[in-house]
């Protein structure tokens, strides 16, 4: 856990997440794949691992994907963040085609050491993230990283060498990091999968604190049925072996969602058993 102050930090922001609503979805989709496939030459033999995968996802909406281990999550957002390109087929980010890693997306994977510099202070790793061609004078990205330092309860961190905080504080930083350049998606990949459940459960209401305080839109790639169906409006359900979207779950519990309130609801625990066993049935017949 990453102490008291951290957790005085979100409560004294829960009231007022509470009173947002999620930014209004419009009905031009932000995201488009369109009967993609993508196949791998493994050893002399091609392998499919995405098959004929079409769907859109709408501006401002949280999106989870989950699915057995092997099943394309983490290749479907390598597609969408252009950091690879699909064997046939076409992805499009607000009408135009994704031939490479497009203005206004943003990735956070699941190694966030990785992406933090560790010769930088928690805020220089954050001014990292402002666009180079941005006009701003040096007060106003002072201003900018500490706003972005206190969405993720970092301000008292500012001048932490980042192997001075902890493993959920930096992924804080990586978010932070992201955030700064103001994307219109959010790409994150398997991002809480390395911390303790109780930062697991701090980090889950941040970021649900800062998609409804913002407008922005999030796919997550997650193995955790349980986090998805707290996050998410929509679940996509991957099958094994290239089979593609196995459904696609709409999650129409109340907003604002609340760790102990949610995880309660009968309808939280209907969609997360049915959820979980399509994928659990998938891997019981590997």
């Amino acid at each position: 856990m990453d102490g008291s102050q951290t957790a005085t930090n979100f409560a004294a922001t829960r009231a007022a997440a509470a009173a947002r609503q999620p930014a209004t979805t419009t009905d031009a989709p932000i995201l488009s794949i369109n009967a993609i496939d993508k196949r791998f030459t493994v050893r002399g033999r091609e392998v499919a691992v995405l098959r004929d995968f079409s769907c859109t996802i709408a501006r401002n909406s949280f999106v989870s994907v989950i699915g057995p281990s092997g099943c394309g999550k983490s290749t479907l957002l390598r597609l969408l963040a252009g950091l690879d390109r699909p064997t046939a087929g076409q992805i499009l980010f607000d009408g135009a085609p994704i031939n490479g890693p497009p203005p206004g997306m943003i990735a956070v994977f699941q190694q966030y050491a990785k992406s933090i510099f560790p010769w930088r202070s928690v805020a220089h790793n954050v001014a990292f993230g402002i666009d180079p061609a941005s006009r701003l004078s040096r007060t106003e990205k002072s201003a900018l990283v500490a706003e972005h330092l206190a969405l993720v309860g970092l301000s008292d961190h500012a001048d932490h060498w980042p192997a001075q905080i902890s493993g959920g504080m930096q992924q804080r930083l990586a978010i932070a990091r992201a955030l700064i350049r103001k994307p219109e998606v959010l790409l994150m990949d398997e991002p809480f999968s390395a911390v303790d459940a109780m930062t697991r459960a701090l980090l889950q209401d941040l970021l649900l604190h800062i998609w409804r305080s913002r407008p922005i839109t999030i796919v997550f790639v997650t193995h955790d049925v349980d986090e998805a169906v707290l996050l998410s409006q929509r679940v996509l359900s991957l099958g094994r072996f290239g089979a593609g979207l196995r459904e696609d779950v709409t999650i129409d519990l109340p907003q604002p969602r609340d760790q102990i309130t949610t995880r309660a609801d009968p309808g939280f625990i209907a969609l997360r058993q049915r959820l979980f066993a399509s994928i659990f049935h998938q891997e019981q017949a590997s």
